[in-house]
């Protein structure tokens, strides 16, 4: 057997105890920043969504602030882990929390809440919130290790948010915490060994696939708390006989990438997603809303073809084109997505809630082939488009602004302003709240982030 010190176990323990300590790069730190922002404002506008509230109501009440932290939907406090929980839900309740490709995963709902709440029960500043952002971030995609790892678990029928996610979580609170690099292993082995989630629900379009990432942003959590307390997690959790990687990837041999440490340079690549659909379909929409800006003839198409990146294709619930039942099928389907896009130009949650009975775009759905791409990236996409009189229409993904997907600080504070007053807040909420985050930081000065969640108003 490897020593302990040499298995990628100790090695993600020793990178997370470290980012506890280790400054950011200016651009890494504005990114997490991106992320953060990004996660309380889609909190605040799914806040009616049934399952998020529903969460809500099962928290009990709590005052002090001690061991609490603020539900951000509604300003009440409950305990640290159900705060957690319910913070982590209501982020990933539309659908449409930021993406890491290499993991295939939504760090942005398990991750975000668990720093900044974390980060709020101890007074911690904004900066280290921000560190305890990028190590879990940074742990989830080292996770995927360039697809090996998420890849072969969504063949066997787990998702990879929550399968990393807990493992990821852990990370996040391990800095937030302040726990050293022994500490932080346990921590992550912890995790390793309580995690995972299945994609059926996303393919069965029912509800409970937003609970998974709550669970383990909960659960990534409770493991750095056990381990601060000096539980011991298993020493070669992700490598071992029976641990992660052969138990639920089925992989025998240690991934390449987890012979090195996690690179927090991944922040650079997350993406943000402007629409509330899977982020599978992200680009194909992106090309259909070109498409419709133009002012596509609908009444005059004969037939649609979407060429999309091959393993968008095989995801569970993406070659569904109905009957549509229940809204999350909606957002499965990448015919569906497209075709909403081309009918209204946008595709919010309610699309899928009070429009997937539209006949307009019931018809476009049966007019619409997917093609796979073998050749493209994740990124790539193309909708091409014949109408009645032979005329041939085509968008590429690559045509839209690069900054609907990998947000800079003005796109970030005018999707965070649309949030706030979509979900009630006073207009300019959101704008000042930025304001506030950006300048701390481009001051070099130290905020708390009590205060950074203050500035919603909402207490």
């Amino acid at each position: 057997m490897k020593a302990a010190t040499a298995n990628a176990t100790a090695r993600l323990g020793r990178f997370v105890a470290r980012c506890a300590g280790e400054p950011l790069e200016a651009k890494i730190a504005e990114k997490a920043a991106i992320c953060m922002l990004d996660a309380l404002g889609l909190a605040l506008v799914a806040r009616d969504e049934r399952t998020a509230a529903a969460m809500r109501a099962a928290t009990t009440p709590a005052s002090g602030l001690a061991s609490t932290a603020r539900i951000w939907a509604d300003g009440a406090r409950a305990a640290l882990s159900e705060a957690v929980a319910a913070n982590a839900i209501a982020v990933h309740a539309h659908f449409q929390d930021d993406t890491d490709h290499n993991s295939w995963s939504h760090p942005g709902s398990l991750i975000v809440p668990v720093a900044v709440c974390a980060g709020e029960s101890g007074a911690a500043t904004l900066s280290s919130v921000l560190r305890a952002i990028v190590a879990g971030y940074s742990t989830m995609e080292w996770l995927g290790a360039d697809e090996i790892v998420s890849l072969a678990l969504i063949r066997r029928g787990l998702r990879t948010s929550p399968t990393f996610g807990t493992i990821g979580a852990a990370g996040a609170a391990a800095v937030a915490l302040g726990l050293d690099a022994g500490m932080a292993t346990n921590a992550v082995a912890i995790a390793a060994g309580i995690t995972g989630g299945v994609v059926e629900p996303v393919r069965a379009g029912s509800d409970e696939w937003r609970f998974q990432n709550a669970h383990a942003a909960r659960g990534g959590l409770c493991a750095a708390q056990l381990a601060a307390h000096g539980v011991l997690g298993a020493p070669d959790a992700l490598e071992g006989a029976k641990g992660f990687l052969r138990s639920l990837a089925g992989l025998a041999d240690t991934p390449a990438k987890w012979r090195a440490d996690p690179d927090v340079g991944i922040m650079l690549r997350i993406m943000a997603k402007p629409w509330a659909t899977l982020g599978d379909n992200m680009s194909a929409v992106a090309a259909a809303k070109l498409l419709h800006d133009d002012g596509v003839a609908l009444d005059r198409v004969r037939h649609i073809r979407v060429r999309i990146w091959r393993p968008y294709t095989e995801y569970p619930g993406t070659s569904f084109k109905g009957p549509f039942e229940r809204a999350v099928q909606t957002q499965a389907s990448t015919a569906f997505a497209t075709a909403a896009m081309l009918v209204y130009g946008e595709l919010g949650y309610d699309i899928g809630f009070e429009h997937r009975d539209d006949p307009r775009i019931l018809k476009l759905v049966e007019l619409t082939e997917v093609e796979p791409d073998d050749e493209g990236t994740a990124l790539d996409a193309e909708v091409r488009i014949e109408l009645a009189d032979g005329t041939k229409l085509r968008r590429i993904a690559a045509e839209s602004p690069r900054s609907l997907i990998f947000q800079d600080r003005a796109r970030a504070t005018e999707v965070l302003e649309q949030r706030l007053v979509q979900s009630g807040l006073a207009p300019g909420a959101g704008i000042s709240m930025a304001a506030k985050v950006f300048g701390a930081m481009d001051q070099g000065r130290e905020i708390g982030i009590r205060s950074v969640l203050d500035s919603l108003g909402i207490n």
